[in-house]
């Protein structure tokens, strides 16, 4: 039969106990570099340089993006500011082609609206129609 062992006591939270200074110790290795010098390092080494890439393109990526936001905000407030300048400008001009603006304009220059209706004229009319020319002269 197998002996009985004492088995360690775990924490009432349940928590097993974290070697002190474990983490820590990762974190300075990494940040000092001599994680380099270890004997796997090298076959990492491509592995790290894959990740350092990744990482340069997310922030050129995000920087991108960004200026992208920003040139986008510009062009919606530049269209706006045309819109409202194409709105001013077409009732502007909605107003001087009314025809009392223009006969006030043309008043100070010496011209005078005419009071007379225009006639119709039947003869020139006639004239122009080629068929109406060639049926008048057959009858």
């Amino acid at each position: 039969m197998a002996e009985n062992t004492f088995k360690e006591a775990v924490h009432q939270t349940g928590e097993k106990k974290r070697e002190p200074g474990k983490v820590n110790g990762i974190f300075r290795t990494l940040l000092d570099g001599s994680f380099l010098t270890f004997d796997k390092s090298p076959g990492l080494l491509p592995l790290l340089l894959f990740l350092s890439s990744i990482a340069i393109l997310l922030i050129a990526n995000n920087f991108y993006a960004e200026r992208k936001v920003r040139e986008i905000e510009n062009l919606r407030s530049e269209v706006t500011e045309l819109r409202t300048i194409y709105i001013s400008n077409k009732a502007e001009l909605m107003y001087l082609s009314n025809q009392s603006e223009i006969a006030k304009r043309l008043d100070d220059k010496g011209f005078v609206e005419s009071t007379v209706p225009p006639r119709i004229l039947r003869e020139q009319q006639e004239r122009r129609s080629f068929l109406l020319r060639i049926f008048r002269t057959k009858q």
